[in-house]
């Protein structure tokens, strides 16, 4: 036990000291200034809008001492649990909590403050978001052997380009289809809304909803931990998304994950069972991604051409309703359509979760029918010296091949 700890211990030191880590003095100092010019702009535009009085300032060390716990904990949580089940927006609703008590505190609580309240929320938001990704991206480069300090410029520059490309692209959904509304629902935001709303313009808020909504955390959070220690997957986070987000927003998602996991289970049979768990495939999260960001963007250019006056009613060419000037069809034809279509993305994810790349693992031989070739075989064979089947070889090349997406 001993050794094992002073390996760990050693392992911990050695990455460290990462030799990829090391960041000159004088760009350090260049970081350091561009926190310090942000703080200044932040607190020069506060006083502009706001004026030098005890909100102001209280407003602005309340700000900076959320940003710095919940960068971090942003950052943290990004390399735990991936940047796309990271809970930014539960840090977001911290600071927002924070900001809005301290506007009470302030005799600041009314409709004419709320556009500089926002404005703070919006900086934090982006704060907390940028270290979320940021320091994802780091890690991935430190684990492909690419020191992250040579990601800085582009980090800077997609961060930069992002300034511009965001508020075109929130302006272009808020005019074309209305933030919140049944064409684009935005549940967190309405929850942001609820709670500034109560809060300042209110001065009420429903305070039974949140205390069980509380203790119903409360209780998935000792649910999962009681279930870590078990040996069983009972995330809160995911029953936490399935309370805010839309009912067919679920739905989808769960119709999603039932074809992976299905695949997953269908490839470890294939492989004899001696593989350990189930595990995800760098192919079947890349189509998933593709499906979420294929939506957005093909939703931002339908926006793009209502805002042109296009009708999109006007596209849908068939109706199973008898409306005016579309080709009837019956009703069974288009939710027999709609099946299709559902199966057919079913079995995009499937059939990437059988025949794809294991996350940490080695790329297919292809020489078997199952797309898994002998060489993987019998390196399965080789690596079975753990109780799990997994070799020293197989950790090692997990370690080095880690993939932080996950």
């Amino acid at each position: 036990t001993d050794a094992s700890s002073e390996d760990g211990e050693a392992a911990t030191d050695a990455s460290i000291e990462d030799p990829l880590l090391d960041v000159g003095e004088s760009t350090r100092r260049v970081l350091l200034a561009a926190v310090g010019l942000g703080l200044a702009a932040l607190a020069v535009w506060l006083f502009v809008n706001a004026g030098v009085n005890t909100f102001s300032v209280l407003m602005l060390v309340a700000i900076v001492i959320m940003a710095a716990l919940m960068v971090p904990l942003g950052a943290i949580l990004s390399l735990q649990i991936g940047s796309s089940s990271s809970p930014t927006s539960g840090t977001v609703f911290v600071t927002v909590l924070v900001l809005c008590l301290v506007a009470l505190v302030t005799n600041a609580a009314s409709l004419e403050y709320v556009h500089v309240i926002t404005t703070l929320l919006v900086a934090a938001s982006v704060a907390v978001n940028s270290a979320n990704d940021n320091s994802q991206d780091y890690k991935t480069m430190q684990l492909c052997g690419v020191p992250p300090r040579d990601g800085f410029l582009a980090q800077l520059i997609g961060l930069l380009a992002g300034a511009v490309v965001v508020p075109i692209s929130l302006y272009i959904s808020a005019s074309a289809f209305g933030l919140g509304t049944k064409a684009l629902p935005a549940p967190q935001g309405q929850m942001f809304a609820t709670l500034v709303d109560g809060l300042l313009i209110q001065s009420t808020v429903p305070w039974y909803p949140i205390c069980i909504g509380l203790a119903v955390g409360a209780l998935a959070v000792a649910l999962d931990a009681w279930g870590s220690r078990a040996g069983l997957q009972l995330p809160a986070m995911a029953l936490c998304v399935g309370i805010y987000l839309r009912p067919d927003t679920g739905i989808g998602i769960l119709i999603g994950s039932s074809f992976r996991h299905g695949g997953e289970a269908w490839r470890l049979r294939r492989r004899g069972g001696g593989m350990g768990a189930p595990g995800q495939t760098h192919e079947c999260m890349l189509a998933a991604a593709g499906l979420i960001t294929g939506s957005a963007f093909l939703d931002l250019v339908l926006g793009v051409a209502v805002l042109f006056n296009l009708q999109v009613e006007s596209l849908r060419a068939f109706s199973s309703t008898g409306e005016a000037a579309k080709v009837p069809i019956p009703a069974f034809v288009t939710n027999a359509l709609a099946a299709l279509s559902l199966v057919f993305l079913g079995w995009i994810l499937f059939h990437n979760s059988v025949y794809g790349t294991l996350e940490g693992g080695t790329v297919p031989g292809g020489s078997g029918t199952n797309g898994i070739g002998e060489a993987d075989d019998a390196d399965g064979e080789r690596s079975g010296s753990g109780t799990n089947g997994v070799g020293e070889a197989d950790v090692a090349d997990a370690e080095r091949c880690e993939d932080p997406l996950h």
